[in-house]
C-alpha cells in the first residue's frame, strides 16, 4: 500500500506553514503576557489545521481509496508540530517565559493519544478497503 501520497505530503507542507505562523504569535503572546494573543493564535491554528486536515484528507480519501481513520494526518501533524516546537526553541526563536518542558509534556500526553489512535487503526485496518468487494481484488 502506498502510504505517503501527494496530498499527504500537501498537507505536511501546509502544517509546517501553519505550525511556524502558530509558534511565532504564540511566543508573541506569550513574550507580551496577551491572554487574547495566546488563545486567538491556539484556536485559529486549530481551525487551520482542522480545514487543512479535511481539505487534503478527503482529496487523499479520493485518490487512494483507503479507510485509514486519519492515522496518517494525525501522525504527520504529530511529527510536523512537535518538530517545529523543537526547533523553534533550539533556534532561540522562544519567549523568554515559555520552557522546552511544556514541548516534552505536549509531545507525552499527545503521543499517548495517538498511540491509541493507532491502536484503532490496526484493528481498523482489516476492512479498510472502501467500496470494493475483497473477492474482486485478487482475480
Amino acid at each position: 500500500m502506498k502510504a505517503i501520497t501527494p496530498c499527504l505530503l500537501r498537507f505536511a507542507l501546509t502544517a509546517t506553514g501553519l505550525t511556524i505562523i502558530f509558534r511565532y504569535f504564540l511566543s508573541f503572546g506569550i513574550e507580551d503576557g496577551s491572554s487574547i494573543a495566546i488563545i486567538l493564535s491556539a484556536v485559529s491554528y486549530g481551525i487551520a489545521m482542522f480545514i487543512g486536515g479535511l481539505y487534503f484528507g478527503r482529496k487523499d480519501g479520493a485518490y487512494l481509496p483507503v479507510y485509514d481513520v486519519g492515522f496518517r494526518f494525525h501522525f504527520i501533524t504529530y511529527l510536523v508540530h512537535n518538530s517545529v516546537s523543537v526547533l523553534w526553541f533550539a533556534f532561540g526563536l522562544n519567549s523568554q517565559y515559555e520552557q522546552i518542558e511544556t514541548v516534552y509534556a505536549t509531545a507525552i500526553i499527545w503521543g499517548i493519544f495517538l498511540t491509541i489512535h493507532f491502536i484503532f487503526f490496526l484493528w481498523a485496518r482489516k476492512n479498510s478497503i472502501n467500496s470494493l468487494n475483497k473477492e474482486d481484488l485478487f482475480e
